[in-house]
């Protein structure tokens, strides 16, 4: 009887240790939140992130804190990126205004060697900066107006694109083939596209309904890339984890084909689970 209660519990050990190998992701994510000067800072990191980075800077949306977009920044240190989640106004719903995006990114470049410490990254390479919704509104126009700002823009469905100014750095945007959470398709991410005019890249999503808990609803929408949806709008369902690692894999060749290697549709290609199209370039939805 002994024997055999040893032989379960070894058994019973082999098995965790065989579940915490395959399900423990290899790279380990953390956050720090910054209290700003002029906003909020959640940075994110990882044990991938290497002694000189890559930045990736996003603007919450409206209503939404620097705490609303854990899942997606952690896909993205998964490929060695730090991220930086700004809001820009905290404690008000309105994330629109360019003038305190352009302060808080500010503050966080002029900052840099405060936090890099402890990060891994000692240097940053290259800032990607953008945002969500109304915090790609105002992350073009401040990058538009102050072209010292970024060096490439990353931007998810931002809105309302329409009163944004043209900008001339590498951007990557993505956005959805219709309207959803009263954002029109053609002023979000699309128009963004439109108004970028050096190495630029837009996947968009394609619409795909199915039923759920609020009924017949988009499986991907304006509100998937935060972690639980947006105040007032939401699916009633849980964004899969492949959504956020096909927006880090896109990401990761966007960077890549913009800085360290060649420019090419070919280059920006992903294998998505995600039903989306890609456009480069001269092409036009």
């Amino acid at each position: 009887m002994p024997f055999i209660l040893s032989v379960s519990r070894q058994r019973v050990l082999s098995i965790l240790i065989a579940f915490f190998l395959f399900y423990t992701p290899f790279s380990l994510a953390e956050y720090t939140d910054i209290s700003a000067e002029n906003g909020a800072i959640r940075l994110h990191y990882s044990n991938e992130v290497a002694s000189s980075c890559d930045v990736i800077v996003l603007g919450v949306g409206t209503a939404m804190g620097a705490d609303a977009y854990d899942r997606l920044s952690s896909a993205l240190n998964g490929y060695g990126y730090l991220v930086a989640i700004l809001d820009h106004n905290p404690g008000n719903i309105v994330k629109t205004d360019s003038e305190r995006y352009l302060a808080l990114a500010s503050e966080l470049k002029s900052t840099a060697q405060t936090w890099l410490n402890g990060t891994g990254c000692e240097s940053v390479d290259h800032w990607v900066m953008g945002g969500h919704s109304a915090g790609g509104q105002a992350a073009q126009n401040a990058i538009a107006q102050n072209r010292w700002l970024a060096d490439a823009i990353f931007s998810v469905d931002p809105y309302d694109a329409s009163v944004t100014e043209e900008v001339f750095i590498p951007a990557l945007y993505w956005g959805f083939s219709f309207t959803s959470c009263f954002v029109t398709r053609e002023d979000a991410a699309e128009e963004a596209y439109r108004r970028s005019n050096d190495k630029r890249a837009f996947f968009q999503v394609q619409e795909q309904f199915s039923w759920g808990p609020c009924g017949y609803a988009p499986e991907y929408f304006h509100c998937s890339f935060c972690d639980n949806g947006c105040p007032g709008c939401t699916n009633c369902r849980r964004t899969p984890a492949h959504f956020f690692d096909d927006v880090a894999a896109s990401v990761n060749k966007f960077i890549n084909a913009a800085f360290y290697s060649d420019w090419s549709k070919a280059a920006l290609t992903i294998n998505a689970e995600t039903p989306i199209e890609l456009y480069v370039d001269q092409e036009m939805p």
